[in-house]
């Protein structure tokens, strides 16, 4: 049994990051309802996605210095892709709420409280702004924090487009700027989520992790000294950054040392692929195979 402790001093910043982001949302949503600013409201339901994200930032730190169990052979890291997959289609969802509601305010544009909106805007960038700089002094500790951070970053990109339709529609009362600015939004929430989406489904349904070419460590099995051929090679992640797997059947040469020869591979596949669970099955020629095999 391997036990795979990822305790992470970052936690703190997280925790920092996740308490600014929730009173601005509050802010943002409390605003955005009582100005009649659909921008507003549509950075922060942006803005409640980043809660989530860093929310579970924080319980996958703690769940990952949970120990491996019978039961849970793998630990609990798979929960962060879980996450993901509904976190993404929640967002979906929103993007659609927010294009429907900006079709409506074209059709009927509505006077927006352009000042008050862009002051709240401002001091929604400057929440960002605040909780990317906490997350900025642990970011280059894992990936799971460096992923918050950037969900941050990307964050301000809303209260960029909220106060450049405060801006706009303060000089010019061209209200129709709330909603085209707003349908930007939800078009990069859109698409960031997608992304999101794929990703954890290829963890799901135990794909090919986007960094491994399987054409490509195939063929490295193959040119390794020793091995004839490979057969029913699997290669899939727990999650992409923790517990890269790989199981295969290697049909080995005559008078091979099989001890030295798994060595080399184990190594291999750790330093060149960074496949670090391996369970490699080593047969002569002409072992039988099973009918699912390929």
């Amino acid at each position: 049994m391997h036990k795979h402790p990822h305790p992470l001093k970052g936690t703190k910043y997280l925790g920092i990051a996740l308490g600014i982001t929730i009173c601005f949302f509050i802010i943002e949503l409390v605003g955005g309802i009582l100005t009649n600013s659909l921008a507003l409201l549509t950075d922060a339901w942006h803005m409640l996605n980043h809660i989530f994200a860093l929310t579970f930032a924080l319980v996958a730190a703690w769940l990952a210095l949970r120990p491996v169990t019978m039961k849970r052979t793998y630990g609990y890291y798979r929960a962060e892709i879980l996450a993901a997959f509904l976190n993404g289609i929640f967002l979906w969802a929103v993007a659609v709420f927010i294009f429907y509601q900006a079709i409506q305010r074209i059709q009927k544009p509505t006077e927006v409280e352009s000042l008050n909106m862009l002051i709240i805007a401002v001091l929604g960038l400057i929440a960002n702004g605040l909780a990317a700089l906490s997350l900025s002094k642990s970011k280059d500790e894992s990936l799971n924090v460096k992923g918050a951070f950037l969900h941050v970053v990307a964050d301000t990109l809303g209260s960029v487009g909220a106060i450049s339709a405060g801006i706009v529609m303060i000089f010019t009362e061209w209200y129709l700027a709330d909603p085209l600015i707003s349908i930007m939004i939800g078009v990069l929430i859109f698409y960031s989520s997608g992304k999101l989406v794929r990703d954890s489904l290829n963890v799901l349904l135990e794909g090919v992790p986007a960094h491994i070419d399987l054409n490509m460590l195939e063929r490295r099995l193959v040119a390794v000294e020793g091995v004839k051929e490979v057969h029913d090679l699997h290669v899939w992640c727990i999650t992409p950054t923790k517990m890269c797997c790989m199981s295969g059947h290697v049909v080995v040469e005559d008078e091979t040392d099989k001890k030295k020869l798994i060595t080399t591979l184990i190594n291999m596949l750790k330093s060149e692929f960074g496949i670090d669970h391996t369970t490699i099955q080593l047969e002569d020629e002409g072992y039988p195979k099973a009918t699912s095999e390929h």
